[in-house]
């Protein structure tokens, strides 16, 4: 996924590219890429929440 991204450390963010000096391809491999971050951060945030939750219970 390093292939597209470059990243700020200290801000933990994804610097933005210029898609313009892509091609066709490379524009599709970059949202195939994006689509599985986005999967994988929303795997993530439900178990987060779930953890979340599970602690809530824990200390009522």
């Amino acid at each position: 996924m390093t292939d597209f991204f470059e990243i700020d450390e200290k801000q933990k963010t994804v610097k933005i590219l210029n898609l313009d000096d892509f091609s066709i391809e490379d524009l599709q491999n970059y949202t195939s890429e994006l689509e599985t971050e986005i999967s994988r951060v929303k795997d993530e945030i439900k178990k987060k929440e779930n953890s979340k939750l599970n602690a809530e219970k824990f200390f009522k």
